[in-house]
């Protein structure tokens, strides 16, 4: 089951985050593979020795696995693994009931967190909404949650839903929660679903995640940036062009303390409008959403956004909102725009090559990020992409660089809960603050210490194996192991446990031992072995010297076994 804890022991330290992560304005990459097909066979291509100059390719039991924890951040079934066995083409059909489940709704959401940034710290500015006004008596983690997930939610909508990608900047609607209509005066319907389609104000139609307010809160401005960060975080996020990772030189001779001088000089002067004449023109399209504020200090709901709002009340003088050259007046222009921008589809592709073969944006061969984008082309189904992506030689390699994948926190989290039940969760409700999701938090939680980032600070996740992740990992698995030892064998019926299915808690001796040991390497790494397999007796021997400590007690020798098993290094990377 899943259970609220105390606030564990294992505080977090203070990390050091990467930089965002950019890519040069022209696309250009360096690195580069050879061509992968996304044959429907799974089996094509080469699997000779390391020598041949030839990269090995998993078996497909193993691809299947990498797939499946991939998309969904769990195991394939005993039944998926059966059926790939039996024909190597039913990978194909698996992969669109992969992509169909609630699960890639999670992996969708936790892709785009990387090209946006609005998962932040639930209880710092630019968060920190508290349970007042319109959100009264709400959970604050929940509520602050709730606020920041709606542009990931909408972008969920669209790729769940099989609608065309290009309408997450283009759609009439957005997706609202109640929290989020309550800190931002939208529609709700209280009897309604937790998160709805509902209409946006009328100056705030067909612009999808342009829309929304708390995107451009997260991207605040200040009266002198005037949008210039919005701006670039748009650019950043859906064309894979950050002006930050251009190369310029600053003339000392602007007064960069003097607002006036600075305005001038973007305009004037020629180092500065080397940049400004594309970046000003492009925040011009966000003029009505007001400078960023502190969420404690305001009443909900807040209306963050009220057309010509900086030009109007701040007085700031704008150029003409346009984009790359091309003219435009409205947000809905802007997401126009961009959905019909090749870099836009360009960009999507890379970001989901980088997600997915855990590498740097700047690093996605630039070849294949053509073909993924032909395929988001021909169809606008990011589905049907991502299915081209994972089913492609190059992401079954095993050898190398590319031959392990590391889960990240929330697929580590949900990997363990569909194993054991278990959610490592705190209740803070006496703190006024809810139940907290400690692998999902990065503030009082331990997201960003197993390698994930805080859209603040840590800007970029971590795919390397490090003290905090090891720490992390054992933490959870001995939190998780004692959680289901305990469910499992308070269930008199064997069939309705999720792990011990074919012992008792009395069980010792090695006839009834051998097979659910086997059963558990199974379910945790996904081998099929056979019950006098060496890891089965190594795994045997484990149980017997735990139970050797204290005679009689098996319930503690399995939970120092399934400890033991829950941080191997097969959970943490596939």
């Amino acid at each position: 089951m899943t259970r609220a804890l105390a606030l564990p022991l294992l505080f977090f330290c203070a990390c050091g985050g990467d930089l965002p992560a950019g890519s040069d304005s022209d696309g250009s990459t360096s690195a580069t593979t050879g061509t992968a097909t996304a044959s429907d066979d799974p089996t094509a291509g080469t699997t000779g020795d390391p020598g041949d100059g030839d990269p090995i390719l998993l078996d497909p039991r193993d691809r299947l696995l990498r797939i499946s924890m991939a998309l969904r951040g769990v195991r394939p079934s005993d039944a998926d693994y059966a059926a790939v066995e039996a024909d190597p083409k039913a990978m194909s059909k698996l992969v669109d009931a992969y992509l169909d489940s609630p699960d890639f709704g999670a992996t969708v959401r936790d892709l785009h967190n990387d090209a946006l940034l609005v998962l932040a710290d639930f209880g710092a500015p630019p968060a920190g909404f508290l349970a007042k006004d319109g959100l009264a008596g709400m959970d604050l983690v929940a509520a602050n949650r709730a606020i920041m997930e709606a542009p990931l939610r909408l972008i969920e909508h669209v790729v769940t839903g099989d609608r065309p990608y290009s309408e997450i900047v283009t759609a009439d609607y957005t997706l609202v929660s109640a929290a989020s209509a309550a800190a931002w005066g939208l529609p709700f319907d209280p009897a309604g679903d937790p998160w709805q389609v509902q209409e946006p104000p009328s100056d705030l139609r067909n612009a999808g995640v342009l829309a929304d307010s708390w995107l451009f809160q997260r991207h605040g401005s200040t009266r002198t940036n005037a949008n210039r960060g919005r701006a670039n975080a748009v650019a950043r996020a859906f064309l894979c062009v950050d002006f930050n990772d251009r190369d310029l030189e600053i003339d000392p001779s602007v007064n960069l303390a003097d607002p006036e001088a600075v305005a001038d000089a973007v305009q004037e002067n020629a180092t500065c409008a080397a940049c400004h004449q594309t970046l000003d023109p492009l925040a011009a399209f966000f003029w009505g959403y007001k400078p960023q504020f502190v969420p404690l200090l305001v009443d909900y709901p807040q209306d963050h956004y009220a057309e010509g709002f900086f030009t109007t009340v701040l007085g700031v003088p704008r150029r003409d909102p346009h984009y790359f050259g091309s003219v435009g007046g409205s947000l809905a222009d802007l997401g126009a725009l961009l959905s019909v921008d090749p870099r836009f589809s360009l960009c999507a592709a890379r970001r989901a090559y980088a997600y997915f073969h855990q590498t740097d944006l700047a690093a996605v061969p630039l070849d294949r990020a053509g073909e993924l984008q032909a395929v988001l082309q021909a169809s606008d189904d990011y589905k049907a992409m991502i299915k081209a992506l994972v089913l492609a030689d190059d992401f079954a390699r095993g050898d190398g660089e590319l031959g392990r994948k590391r889960a990240r926190p929330f697929q580590l989290a949900r990997l363990v809960e569909d194993l054991t039940g278990f959610r490592w969760r705190s209740d803070l409700t006496d703190f006024g603050a809810g139940v907290l999701d400690l692998m999902d938090d990065s503030l009082i939680g331990y997201h960003v210490l197993a390698g994930g980032l805080d859209a603040i600070f840590v800007n970029t996740a971590s795919y390397t194996y490090s003290a905090t992740t090891s720490l992390v990992l054992r933490a959870l698995a001995r939190q998780a192991a004692n959680d289901v030892v305990e469910d499992d064998f308070a269930l008199a019926d064997k069939a309705a446990r999720r792990l011990f299915t074919l012992v008792s808690a009395v069980d010792t001796g090695q006839a009834k031992l051998r097979p659910q040991i086997a059963l558990l390497h199974r379910r945790f790494f996904g081998r099929d072995l056979a019950d006098d397999a060496p890891e089965v007796s190594e795994t045997l021997e484990l149980f017997k010297a735990a139970l050797a400590l204290a005679p009689g007690d098996a319930r503690r020798a399995w939970k120092i076994t399934l400890t033991a098993l829950l941080q191997d290094v097969r959970i943490a990377f596939y």
